[in-house]
């Protein structure tokens, strides 16, 4: 019986980047905070205001993201994720998956949070 290798999934290793910036862009329409500085809760006082109704997201939104990075760096270590692909392919996957994540936290996540801070 003759086994034929199967080509590699393009998404293998992105799967978690792609369902975590699916899941918080879903978790940001749903919240529908403000973007600008006028929508802050205490817009005019002394900076400590929350662009979300409930000022808990503003924790979650520090921790889940370096979760949802870490959860990437997991999946980079992963065997299927290699499977059918040289080192440097590897590598640079996964250097580039969590590059994005980490570039998607400073540039959405930490200009949510400090906007009314």
């Amino acid at each position: 019986m003759i086994m034929e290798e199967r080509k590699p999934s393009p998404l293998s290793g992105f799967r978690m980047l792609i369902g975590g910036v699916a899941g918080f862009i879903v978790l940001l329409l749903i919240l529908n905070p403000g973007y600008r500085q006028e929508d802050c809760s205490n817009y005019g006082g002394n900076g400590n205001g929350t662009l979300f109704d409930d000022e808990r997201w503003d924790l979650f939104f520090l921790v889940a993201p370096l979760f949802w990075i870490l959860l990437i760096i997991v999946e980079q270590a992963l065997p299927w994720t290699w499977r059918g692909r040289s080192g440097w392919e590897v590598t640079a996957r996964g250097f580039g998956a969590v590059l994005l994540a980490v570039l998607l936290y400073c540039t959405l996540f930490m200009r949510l949070l400090v906007l009314c801070h």
